[in-house]
């Protein structure tokens, strides 16, 4: 009996420390953004440059477009499912969204969308994908990665 409780109670630790490494909050800067085919390839490069918050229930996207003017996706998690390493140096997190698209002209549009952020050897990859519309999978390629303490 004392060795399925200390059981559970490892299992309960690991679960917490591997949740609790999500709960990270960052600070991203895009180097390249581009679309993504439907085979999964890279499209064509988009021009326009993004900044990313993460934080373990919400994503805040924004985007300064190539005539200066800026727009926003905001949105908060609904689900996320978390396989990423302490550090965010390799696995994913895949979030399901509600999010809100704003413009400079004070128009806005909610969309459901899927972020998965994607880590392979160092490099931070995040795609975004409107559910609504799925050939429109986006690439947001990172180049610096800001940890925000709070």
């Amino acid at each position: 009996m004392k060795y399925v409780l200390l059981m559970f109670v490892v299992l309960i630790a690991s679960c917490t420390v591997s949740i609790a490494q999500c709960d990270k909050k960052f600070k991203l800067k895009t180097e390249r953004v581009f679309q993504v085919k439907e085979d999964g390839s890279e499209g064509e490069d988009v021009p326009l440059n993004a900044e990313i918050l993460i934080t373990k229930d919400s994503i805040i996207i924004t985007i300064t477009l190539p005539d200066g003017n800026t727009a926003q996706i905001m949105g908060k998690h609904i689900e996320k499912i978390c396989k990423m390493n302490a550090d965010y140096s390799e696995g994913t997190i895949e979030c399901k969204t509600d999010a809100e698209m704003s413009g400079g002209s004070g128009e806005s549009k909610q969309s459901k969308m899927s972020f998965t952020i994607e880590c392979k050897a160092g490099k931070m990859k995040i795609f975004g994908l409107p559910e609504d519309q799925p050939a429109e999978k986006i690439c947001f390629q990172i180049k610096e990665k800001e940890e925000v303490k709070n």
